[in-house]
């Protein structure tokens, strides 16, 4: 798992992103879980040999574990207390792309209420989540393999938000004003879930104009989503 730092354009906030594998139709409690886990022992200095179960933890990293399974309780504590809007609920149970279009048309969110959304989702739903990256190549980093979008799926329903490298910096413009995005897609869009995929991977350039969510600054809720 690697790390990546970027600079919030609007905000100037120090954002640390880590890079996380693909995944498909997970338990996003379960796995985002882990991840936080994982990601608190790599922030506080502990081997990947100790990670992986190679070597055995020192007294003084159980304590490390310990304390990252604490701050991964309460962080999901604090997601479950989000209410998710009535709008992304209502985005669940309506199937005609007009609709979901209009509950979308203005909407703001920020990563938090997101990802309480996805938890939401996958509870009270049965949504898994799947993560789907692509490559990018910007001026001040090598090129790297970013997670750029997540699609939940029940059954034949699935629902795919989607963000580029330049909006997880807020550098979309809109009326001239700089903004993060997260554009939207499900199954009711007439485009078939696995050319979804295919096109994430290269890069997305071919999904065609895609209503969008702004996306409000990050808080601590990068750690998650």
């Amino acid at each position: 798992m690697k790390q990546h730092v970027l600079i919030h354009k609007k905000t100037n906030k120090r954002l640390m992103l880590f890079e996380d594998r693909d995944f498909e139709m997970k338990n996003p409690i379960e796995h985002y879980g882990n991840q936080t886990i994982v990601k608190q022992m790599i922030l506080n200095g502990i081997s990947k040999e100790e990670i992986n179960g190679d070597k055995e933890l020192t007294a003084m990293n159980r304590e490390i574990f310990r304390n990252a399974l604490d701050h991964w309780l309460k962080l999901k504590g604090e997601f479950q207390k989000i209410k998710v809007p009535k709008n992304l609920i209502q985005l669940l149970k309506t199937n005609r792309k007009r609709d979901q279009e209009k509950l979308l048309d203005g909407f703001i969110l920020t990563p938090e209420i997101l990802t309480s959304f996805i938890f939401t989702a996958y509870h009270e739903f049965g949504y898994t989540l799947s993560q789907y990256s692509a490559e990018f190549s910007q001026k001040d980093l090598n090129t790297i393999k970013m997670p750029n979008a997540k699609i939940m799926d029940c059954g034949k329903h699935w629902h795919c938000f989607f963000t580029a490298f330049n909006s997880l910096r807020g550098e979309e413009t809109r009326l001239g004003k700089k903004e993060g995005r997260l554009y939207y897609m499900s199954n009711v869009f007439g485009i078939d879930r696995v050319e979804v995929v295919k096109q994430i991977k290269s890069g997305g350039s071919k999904l065609g104009c895609l209503p969008y969510i702004t996306l409000e600054p990050y808080g601590h809720s990068w750690e998650v989503f």
